[in-house]
Order: structure tokens, then C-alpha cells, then sequence
């Protein structure tokens, strides 16, 4: 097996297109499921060359439903098996909050497709493994957050975290019947991160996610945090498309991480493309 040399996160922009096939983010082509998967895939391959992976190489976990109750802190480690049955790991169902890549899968990508919602890619530099996990205001809520490190492993002090862009302070516009989402039920989570102001609750999910990450035991000069999807254009969001009444702005881009092996190291410009190296 060649040597690991780094850990290479990245995330996508408007630029490269959606990352995700729904209806709603193509226009014109809602009945036509095949167009819209392959535009999807066009869209992967354009971030995909930057980096320097393959498209059938990334895998994402799903989130609850009612056939698949959610469960706070779940994780799943995909395996070889795994990478040897699917030809297109995006096939491959798993529901799990937390997904983690190993030495075994040196050439697998993990992530997930985001809006408004944060996404944490943890990497231990001393074990070489990663996760990713999903962090909207749901499961900042459930304390999500607080379970990565030690889902990751190791020390806590050689664990590194990138978080993708997302909505710093959530806006929302209640009503007479709901003056806060239904997400916020733990009041000591979202202590100091509520402010209401000329009739809207600003959700501060920045704070209350560095909080529980820290609270883990995750150095703060170790966690890394990319801009603010909500005020960037570079940056699909569903928030800012609601306030806006823009359709165009909804959609939804990728934040994912790899390893780069010797001698396929690679130098990048881009600033959403960033090295962290091992130990």
C-alpha cells in the first residue's frame, strides 16, 4: 500500500454545479430523473478533476426517516467490501450520522451534500482516519457535535476538523403559533446563541457547534472553519434562496475529504481545496 502523505479536503461551489439530483434544483427537467443524474455526475466530475479523485469513489451516508429512526451518534466505517460490491459507491445506502474512512479504503472520498447545514470532516494525523458527519441545527441539537472525537479515536489533541461552509446565524421568521424551528428543544445547547431581533430569531449555529467540538476535548487552534453560506454567492443556500425569493440560489454543494498517497501529491490554488498533513 503506498504511503498516506496528507488529507485533502475540499468543497465545491456554485461553479461546479449541483451535487445532488432533486427536482427542484433543475427547472424544466423534474420528469426526467436520467438527465438530472447525469448532470449530477457532469457537475461531480468538474470538482472531482481539481482535486484529483474518482466520482464512483464517493461515499455519503443518508439521514433518518420513518423507516430508519434516527439515532444520535450512529456511525459506519466503509469497508473494502463495500468499495469491491459497488461499481458507484453514491449508490451504496447507509443511514448513520457519522461516516469514517480508514487505511483500508486509501482511495475512497467521503462527505456529504450541504446548504445552510454545517459538515465536519474530523482527521486524526497520528491513526490516519476521518469522518464526516452532518451537523445541521438538528443535531447540533441532539449534541451531535460532542460525539465526533471519540467516534473518530486517538487523542483528541492530533484531531484536526475542517467545517464547510454553512449558515453562521440561522434567520428565522416565526409566528404567532411558532416563534423558534421545532429543532430547538435543548435550551442549555443553544445557551447565549438565540437573539431576536426586528421580528427575527437569529440562530447562532457557529457558536453552539465550536461549543460542543471544544467541549470534546478538540483544540480550538485545530478547527478549521470556511465561509458563511449564507452571505457568500459562491455558495448554494436554501435560506437565503427563501429570503430572497430566488430559486436559482437553492441547491446544494459538496464538502468532502481524501487522502492524497505518494507520489500523487498535488499542488492546489484554489482556496476550497486545503492539505492537512500527517503526523
Amino acid at each position: 500500500m503506498k504511503e498516506i502523505k496528507n488529507f485533502v479536503v475540499f468543497n465545491s461551489q456554485v461553479k461546479h454545479g449541483q451535487m445532488n439530483a432533486a427536482k427542484q434544483f433543475y427547472p424544466g427537467l423534474e420528469d426526467n430523473a436520467a438527465e438530472r443524474s447525469k448532470l449530477m455526475r457532469e457537475h461531480k466530475q468538474a470538482i472531482a478533476n481539481e482535486v484529483g479523485f474518482n466520482i464512483n469513489n464517493i461515499f455519503m451516508s443518508l439521514q433518518a426517516n420513518e423507516k430508519h429512526p434516527y439515532v444520535p451518534g450512529t456511525s459506519y466505517t466503509v469497508t473494502p467490501e463495500d468499495v469491491a460490491e459497488y461499481e458507484d459507491l453514491y449508490n451504496y445506502d447507509v443511514w448513520s450520522d457519522t461516516i469514517k474512512l480508514t487505511r483500508k479504503t486509501p482511495r475512497t472520498v467521503i462527505g456529504f451534500n450541504i446548504s445552510d447545514g454545517a459538515n465536519v470532516i474530523a482527521m486524526n494525523t497520528n491513526t490516519l482516519e476521518a469522518t464526516s458527519t452532518f451537523c445541521s441545527g438538528a443535531h447540533i441539537n441532539k449534541g451531535v457535535p460532542f460525539t465526533i472525537a471519540s467516534t473518530l479515536g486517538g487523542n483528541p489533541e492530533d484531531i484536526m476538523v475542517d467545517v464547510s461552509p454553512f449558515t453562521y446565524y440561522f434567520p428565522f421568521v416565526g409566528n404567532d403559533t411558532m416563534k423558534e424551528p421545532n429543532w430547538i428543544s435543548n435550551k442549555q445547547i443553544w445557551s447565549d446563541c438565540l437573539t431576536e431581533k426586528d421580528g427575527i430569531l437569529y440562530i447562532d449555529q457557529k457558536k453552539a457547534l465550536l461549543r460542543q467540538l471544544e467541549a470534546s476535548g478538540i483544540k480550538s487552534e485545530n478547527i478549521y472553519v470556511r465561509e458563511n453560506s449564507l452571505q457568500n454567492s459562491n455558495y448554494y443556500s436554501s435560506q437565503r434562496a427563501r429570503l430572497s425569493d430566488d430559486k436559482s440560489q437553492d441547491g446544494r454543494f459538496m464538502h468532502g475529504v481524501m487522502f492524497e498517497l505518494e507520489g500523487q501529491e498535488r499542488e492546489y490554488d484554489q482556496t476550497y481545496i486545503k492539505k492537512y498533513p500527517v503526523k
